[in-house]
């Protein structure tokens, strides 16, 4: 059998794998986007409560010594030049927003893996899950794109509605 023959038999099958794909470069595209942005937000907010923390501490003494206070000093410089915490949090933020993203995405997640990898008996169930991408896709691009059933007014400081 040509390979022409086995496509035109089974485009069903190629076009749901084609559209689970598609769906599923999407979705780790939107994740590593947001494990980046997550990544730095956690990097930045960990370091500044950590230069917080030192900080303060040497604003304090228990008793007056000079000593204890340049000990304070060193340890506070050494923490707000410390690379190793900000590559952990670094590390930490983006698999934190990668499972965001794949949480919040949990429906085409699940339809694409089932359009991609259904075999055998299961092949219907794949074009199902195309067509439930297909379906998906468009609502997204009505609700996102076009703002199609979204609150058109914004709201002000004192919760009164503003007209655009």
């Amino acid at each position: 059998m040509s390979i022409i023959t086995a496509i035109r038999t089974n485009y069903g099958k190629y076009l749901a794998r084609g559209a689970g794909a598609a769906a599923l470069y999407f979705i780790a595209r939107d994740a590593h986007d947001f494990g980046k942005i997550k990544s730095d937000i956690e990097v930045k907010s960990k370091n500044a409560k950590a230069a917080q923390y030192y900080l303060e501490n040497t604003m304090m003494l228990d008793r007056p010594s000079r000593t204890s206070a340049d000990i304070q000093n060193a340890v506070h410089k050494l923490n707000l030049n410390d690379r190793f915490r900000g590559f952990v949090n670094s590390i930490i933020g983006y698999f934190k927003g990668i499972g965001t993203t794949l949480i919040s995405d949990v429906v085409p997640l699940g339809l694409s893996l089932t359009a991609l990898l259904a075999k055998g008996r299961a092949l219907p169930l794949a074009k199902g899950s195309a067509i439930g991408l297909g379906l998906y896709g468009i609502y997204t691009i009505l609700k996102d794109g076009f703002g199609v059933g979204r609150h058109k007014n914004l709201t002000n400081a004192s919760g009164q509605d503003v007209a655009l």
